[in-house]
């Protein structure tokens, strides 16, 4: 995503689908009801300001919306919605209400050659599966009303008054969910007050329409409402002025998470002969296409992913300029964990442990999965079949030597074997549902036939060690990897890895 001013082709309808002054958004979400019992609103503190926001569009990865100088004119006055606003995107990082800042676009507005008579466009929605276009319009100097256009071979109709929703006061900002329109008004009497976010259901011929249920209505002014979501995750991004925010300001109204999730925060690193990639493309989703982050490598090659759940699956998709370029084969790619504070200040980058690496394949873009996070150093809680004391602090150990070294210092041998000793059961006998994994590593100093030898001794001295508190060399594996993930000839790099793995 470029941090400069771009603009967006409102006409065209392929990619993420936009059009017009809304983008063509919403036709998933949650199943409108009358009642949202249980949601709660939280504010998008990173997209507000102390002017007004106002919501245009979600994709579902991409939020717009418009700006404009913090007015105390009753939102009802016409001229606000006449007014010059600049627009902005910013994707979503985490959850529904954790968005990166945002970037200036130019939206620009969908008009039609046929459609004379109109003095202002204020917002398009169009359902693109149904071929029907909603758009809030006004005739010279009257005030906002909704239109009706339907799309044919020819193109689209002549826009024609939906008169059973529209009132003497404004109706803006139409959008669509699965053939339901949803859109703001302030003429009529039976919403909580100011503006408030009207349904209107396709199956009625869009004859009536009926309110949404607090909180996502209110005494205040809620200018438009977008669904996002399904099932318990459902919920609505809503642009609405609230007596907690800072005029008209952007919000996310749904359920509290029920189960809390531990969270990590993680971030990558990309190198190609030990020099940074910059500019990489990089995108997260869960795995069933739930997107969790969208970013680019600094100048460092790093791009830092926020917070992340330990027990979600993640796929990573790397690119270089769109896939337009391709990402040269033997590039690498360390996964890092931030650290608790006044941890890892040793490490080449302090407060960040890396804990695992992967050699990218050559190609236009590299897929790797983290499935599941935990499996970077947190593990599933002890269960009452499995009373080892393993925990997320326990699970890896990391052993570091000197230059040509393979053996460990005699401290680090003492701080191994309590750390084995650790994931003996209350009665001291091993977990029977888990095997050690030692891996060991070598800088980039060496030929690559000297690095893997070392490493495999590295890795062999470790097991010894292991051996040496009784446990079943059957349950050990063991390895050596060269100088595999590393940046040069840091200590760093020099390492042994022990990892308790669960049996399969």
């Amino acid at each position: 995503m470029s941090h400069g001013k771009h603009s967006i082709d409102l006409a065209i309808r392929s990619g993420f689908q936009a059009i017009a002054l809304l983008l063509v958004f919403g036709t998933s979400g949650p199943k409108l009801s009358a009642q949202f019992d249980g949601y709660t609103l939280t504010p998008l503190e990173n997209l507000n300001t102390t002017d007004d926001e106002v919501l245009i569009g979600w994709d579902g990865r991409t939020i717009y919306f418009s700006r404009s100088d913090r007015s105390d004119d009753d939102k009802g006055n016409r001229g606000w919605f006449r007014q010059e606003k600049s627009d902005w995107e910013s994707q979503r990082t985490q959850g529904w209400t954790d968005f990166e800042s945002p970037h200036s676009v130019v939206l620009r507005a969908f008009s039609s050659a046929n459609w004379p008579g109109f003095d202002a466009v204020q917002h398009v929605a169009i359902d693109e599966a149904r071929g029907v276009l909603v758009m809030s319009a006004a005739e010279s100097a009257r005030d906002f009303d909704l239109y009706m256009a339907q799309e044919s071979e020819g193109g689209w109709s002549i826009p024609r008054p939906l008169t059973s929703l529209n009132t003497d006061g404004d109706e803006v900002f139409p959008n669509f969910q699965s053939g339901t329109l949803l859109f703001a008004s302030n003429g009529r009497t039976d919403g909580l007050g100011g503006f408030d976010v009207f349904q209107s259901l396709r199956a009625d011929n869009y004859g009536s329409a009926q309110p949404l249920a607090a909180p996502l209505n209110s005494p205040g002014d809620e200018l438009a409402a977008i669904p996002a979501g399904n099932g318990n995750d459902a919920g609505f991004y809503l642009a609405a002025a609230r007596m907690a925010g800072s005029g008209m300001d952007l919000w996310w109204a749904g359920r509290p998470s029920q189960e809390e999730s531990e969270q990590a925060e993680f971030a990558l690193e990309f190198r190609f002969q030990r020099a940074p990639m910059t500019g990489l493309q990089v995108n997260i989703q869960e795995r069933g296409g739930a997107h969790v982050f969208s970013g680019q490598s600094d100048a460092a090659g790093r791009v830092r992913v926020g917070s992340i759940k330990l027990d979600a699956a993640m796929s990573v998709q790397v690119t270089a300029d769109d896939g337009r370029k391709s990402i040269p084969d033997g590039a690498v790619c360390h996964v890092f964990e931030r650290c608790a504070d006044g941890l890892c200040e040793a490490e080449y980058w302090k407060g960040w442990r890396r804990v695992r690496s992967y050699r990218m394949e050559g190609g236009s873009a590299f897929v790797f999965d983290l499935l599941p996070l935990d499996a970077l150093g947190r593990w599933p809680r002890p269960n009452g079949e499995d009373s080892s004391q393993l925990n997320k602090e326990a699970v890896v150990w990391t052993g570091r030597f000197e230059k040509s070294r393979f053996q460990l210092a005699e401290n680090d041998r003492i701080e191994l074997l309590k750390w084995l000793n650790r994931a003996k059961t209350e009665s001291g006998e091993w977990p029977d549902q888990w095997k050690l994994e030692v891996v060991g590593y070598a800088d980039a100093s060496g030929s690559a036939v000297q690095n893997e030898a070392l490493s495999k001794l590295r890795a062999e001295h470790a097991k010894t060690v292991a051996l040496a508190t009784g446990m079943d060399p059957n349950r050990i594996v063991c390895e050596g990897k060269g100088s595999l993930g590393s940046v040069g000839t840091s200590k760093f790099d020099r390492r042994v890895e022990l990892r308790w793995v669960p049996l399969q």
